[in-house]
């Protein structure tokens, strides 16, 4: 435990100033949209959607989300949030344990007193907690521009509901993360796993957000999709609970099967010399 600690403390260690300059940017994205929503007419925006052919009204769904300050900042934030830091973290997921491989230093990592387990379940740590940190500094950020909205404040300012919607886009972000991670254990190389992370990830936004246009028959397809569980907006405008629970338990238990999948795959794997 103490060597599964140690590694955990040195993977962060060497990216806390990523983190700090991802959450940071990303939280100044945030404040600048709460700032521009400030001198915006919601209704106004909505009156124009509503206005658009049906086809492209239906793909957005529910256009009252527009003309509420959560939901109009939900859907320039979190909807993208798998573009701002998913790409990244992705990438970072694919060569936390293949570049070892590839550098030829694993040899001299699983010498010290470290299982597999410990070895593969110490990175997958720093990557939770990278994420969780990340969108915490994001969140925090958000908090302070929100508190000093006016628009916001009329609003009501439902710091619950956003720290409940914190709470999915950290497990959605880990899903992300984790299906590179189990890549990077079958392929054990950087590219390979990043170039399939990535691919996934476009595959499931569009199965998850482009179903609608899809055959009756086949839209059941959007079910496999992380992103079909990914509603921040429900749960800010309309404080949708059994959603979220919905979304919490699938996302959750997504995670944890990526994870076990992940370390029974290392486990049994025999790693180039």
């Amino acid at each position: 435990m103490r060597q599964f600690t140690i590694s955990v403390k040195e993977y962060f260690l060497a990216k806390k100033y990523i983190l700090l300059i991802l959450g940071g940017i990303i939280g100044l994205l945030s404040y600048f949209i709460i700032y521009m929503v400030e001198d915006m007419n919601l209704d106004a925006v909505q009156d124009i959607i509503e206005a658009w052919p049906p086809e492209m009204v239906e793909f957005f769904g529910d256009t009252e989300i527009f003309s509420n300050p959560y939901g109009f900042w939900s859907l320039e934030i979190l909807a993208f949030m798998w573009l701002y830091a998913g790409i990244y973290i992705v990438y970072m997921a694919s060569g936390l344990l293949s570049q070892e491989i590839e550098e030829k230093t694993i040899d001299l990592t699983l010498s010290k007193p470290i299982t597999r387990y410990n070895f593969l379940g110490s990175k997958i740590t720093f990557l939770y907690i990278f994420i969780t940190a990340t969108m915490g500094i994001c969140f925090l950020i958000t908090m302070g521009g929100m508190s000093f909205s006016s628009i916001f404040k009329e609003e009501g300012l439902f710091f619950d509901r956003l720290w409940l919607t914190y709470i999915i886009v950290v497990l959605f972000l880990g899903v992300l993360a984790m299906f590179a991670k189990l890549f990077s254990t079958i392929f054990l190389a950087t590219r390979k796993s990043m170039a399939l992370g990535v691919v996934v990830l476009f595959l499931m936004f569009f199965l998850g957000e482009f179903y609608i246009y899809m055959d009756e028959a086949v839209q059941g397809v959007k079910y496999i999709s992380v992103f079909f569980y990914f509603n921040p907006a429900e749960y800010l405008v309309h404080s949708d609970f059994p959603l979220f629970i919905r979304d919490l338990i699938v996302l959750g238990s997504v995670n944890a099967g990526l994870i076990i999948a992940s370390l029974l795959i290392f486990k049994r794997k025999d790693i180039p010399i």
